[in-house]
């Protein structure tokens, strides 16, 4: 919520700057600068990636930042590195100096970092961070975006190689017999989100199918793809649906973990040879609309079951 009300702000306040501007109004109102999200992502081959650079009530000040190495490293691609700082004109750029500016169009206010492409070699995705360190005005300062963690994707292994569509075989908790459920696996980018509620997460499960039909998905459920423990770790409750049931009337329901102690765990899927492999049992609970109170078990899977890409 706290992410929501930020980015509803923030987009009030430009508005009033750019309406401010073109009456040529003096800013009264709290001046600082800030990036324009806290998460970016760019594919291995996507070129440059932008990260822009915002300045609220005021119009021009200099903005000074660092790139700093996480597991991309900075430097050209003939030493094996990741990434480079460049300006708007193609050029190495290690000054960590931006201008911005409300008034003039021409102003660099967009910091730029090229990204080498390494497809067709496995780096696994990789990630540096940009930060907001000051200005050259006493009276701007940084707003809370002021840092961000860019994530450059590997096109050649890890979630890239799983995307696509699995068809499952199993067994069901209710019935202990054969149950088929089929989904969509995709990659998310919660950055390109304003409303995201799972900020961590990199991949989705869409167009579900359980039961042929029993249970099917309204909205997809999301997960954090773990390239170095091998797993797909899904959120648990999440609200995947509506439906009417005869003795609890409108419901949601949603997977969690088996028993109710750990309903809450994170559900996980084993990435096994390409096939996705549950740890462990997992439940489809009904809750209560207006409480998210569990009111009971549907169905579920039993530990074990396999997905298999089609």
């Amino acid at each position: 919520m706290f992410m929501k009300n930020m980015i509803k702000y923030l987009a009030a306040a430009g508005l009033a700057l750019t309406m401010a501007a073109c009456n040529k109004a003096e800013f009264k109102d709290p001046s600082f600068v800030s990036l324009a999200n806290a998460r970016f992502s760019i594919s291995e081959d996507g070129g440059i990636l932008e990260v822009p650079v915002i300045l609220y009530g005021a119009d021009e000040c200099i903005v000074t930042y660092t790139v700093s190495e996480g597991t991309a490293k900075e430097g050209t691609k003939e030493n094996g590195k990741n990434y480079e700082v460049i300006d708007r004109n193609g050029n190495l750029n290690k000054t960590g100096v931006l201008s911005v500016s409300n008034v003039d169009e021409d102003v660099n206010d967009v910091i730029r970092i090229r990204i080498h492409d390494y497809t067709g070699t496995e780096t696994g995705s990789l990630k540096f961070q940009v930060n907001l360190t000051g200005t050259d005005n006493d009276k701007i300062g940084l707003g809370s975006f002021n840092k961000c963690e860019c994530t450059i994707i590997d096109k050649d292994s890890g979630l890239v190689k799983l995307i696509g569509s699995y068809v499952g075989e199993g067994t069901s908790l209710a019935t202990g017999g054969a149950v088929e459920f089929t989904f969509d696996l995709e990659e998310y980018d919660p950055s390109a989100d304003e409303e995201a509620e799972y900020p961590e997460a990199n991949c989705m499960l869409t167009n579900g199918n359980f039961n042929n039909g029993d249970m099917t998905f309204a909205v997809p459920v999301y997960g954090y793809f773990d390239i170095n423990m091998s797993q797909i770790r899904i959120y648990a409750l999440q609200p995947f649906n509506a439906y009417t049931f005869t003795d609890l009337g409108n419901q949601y329901v949603c997977f969690g973990n088996y028993p109710k102690t750990a309903a809450e765990d994170d559900i996980i899927l084993n990435v096994v040879d390409g096939k996705l492999e549950l740890q462990g049992a997992i439940v489809i609970y009904v809750c209560e609309p207006e409480s998210f109170e569990i009111k009971g078990m549907y169905d579920g899977l039993e530990e074990g079951y396999i997905w298999t890409k089609e």
